[in-house]
C-alpha cells in the first residue's frame, strides 16, 4: 500500500475548508494511509483554529498544520513547502475550495498506481487527476489543475513539485508541459474526482482570496523572472532533458543490477 499526502493551503474560508475536510473523510477508504497537510499564514488565527478542530475531529486522516508568514509565492512558499514536509509516496496538490466526490477514490489510486509503477519502475511520474475546472482558453488542452506527484518525481525535480518561479496561476499548465511530452503524465481513472467550487465554473462569486491570487498574477505576469511563457520556452526544455536523463540512468542501473544478479546465480553443474 502507498501512503498518500494531500496538501492544501487555506486562509479565511472556514466554510469551504470544512467542506473540503469533510469530503476527504467521507470518500477515503484507507484512512490509515492518508496524511493531510494544511498550511496557514501565521497571522490567520481563525483558520488555524478550524484546522486544529479538524485535527481532533478527523483523527484517522492524520492532519498536520503548518504555518508561515504570508507570501505572494503561493506555489513555492506554500505548495513546495508542504511537499517538502510530506511523507507520502504520492503527493496530491489540492485546495480548500475542492470537494472530493468519488467514493473510495483512494482504492482506485492504490490499484492503478501498482499497475503504473510496474510499467514505469523509476516512478518519475505525474498523475493527471480530473476535475471540473475549465481551461483558461479553448486553445489550451485539458490539463490537470490539481496533479498528483510521486515522491520520485519531486526528488528528480530538485525537491519541488510546482515551478518555484511561478507565483500563482500557470504552474499547473507548466507541469503538464513538463511531463506530458516525455510520456510521464498518466491519467488516472476517468472519474470526476474533484468538484472545484470556484468562480471559473460559476458555482460561486469570486471571493477576496481568489481576487488576491489574480492580482498577484496580473502584477507579475510580465516580469521576466516569473513569466510563464519565458519559463516554458527557456527552462522547461532543460528540465525535461534532465528528467529523461534521470530516467535513463535509473534504467541503466536497473539493467546492470539484473545482469549482476544473473551472473552470480550458482550453476547447477
Amino acid at each position: 500500500m502507498y501512503k498518500i499526502s494531500l496538501i492544501a493551503p487555506t486562509r479565511e474560508r472556514p466554510q469551504l475548508f470544512q467542506q473540503f475536510i469533510q469530503s476527504i473523510d467521507n470518500t477515503t477508504h484507507y484512512k490509515e494511509y492518508i496524511e493531510v497537510l494544511i498550511i496557514c499564514d501565521d497571522d490567520d488565527a481563525f483558520s488555524q483554529e478550524y484546522v486544529n478542530l479538524a485535527i481532533k475531529k478527523y483523527g484517522q486522516l492524520h492532519i498536520r498544520l503548518l504555518t508561515r508568514s504570508r507570501s505572494e509565492a503561493l506555489n513555492n512558499d506554500y505548495y513546495n513547502l508542504m511537499a517538502s514536509q510530506a511523507t507520502g509516496d504520492l503527493i496530491w496538490v489540492l485546495a480548500d475550495d475542492l470537494v472530493l466526490v468519488f467514493p473510495n477514490w483512494d482504492e482506485d489510486v492504490q490499484r492503478e498506481a501498482e499497475s503504473i509503477f510496474f510499467k514505469y519502475p523509476d516512478r518519475i511520474l505525474c498523475f493527471s487527476m480530473l476535475d471540473n475546472t475549465p481551461p483558461p482558453s479553448h486553445r489550451m488542452p485539458k490539463f490537470p489543475c490539481f496533479p498528483m506527484f510521486t515522491k520520485e518525481a519531486r526528488i528528480a525535480l530538485g525537491g519541488w513539485i510546482l515551478h518555484p518561479k511561478i507565483l500563482t496561476w500557470g504552474a499547473d499548465y507548466v507541469t503538464y508541459c513538463t511531463f506530458q511530452p516525455i510520456d510521464r503524465l498518466v491519467t488516472m481513472h476517468q472519474h470526476n474526482y474533484l468538484n472545484h467550487i470556484c468562480s471559473h465554473n460559476h458555482q460561486v462569486v469570486e471571493d477576496h482570496i481568489n481576487k488576491r491570487i489574480g492580482q498577484i498574477f496580473n502584477k507579475n505576469k510580465m516580469n521576466p523572472h516569473h513569466n510563464t511563457d519565458r519559463i516554458l520556452a527557456e527552462e522547461i526544455p532543460n528540465i525535461r532533458l534532465d528528467l529523461k536523463q534521470k530516467i535513463k540512468d535509473f534504467t541503466a542501473g536497473l539493467n546492470a543490477a539484473q545482469e549482476q544478479s544473473v551472473a552470480t546465480v550458482p550453476s547447477n553443474n
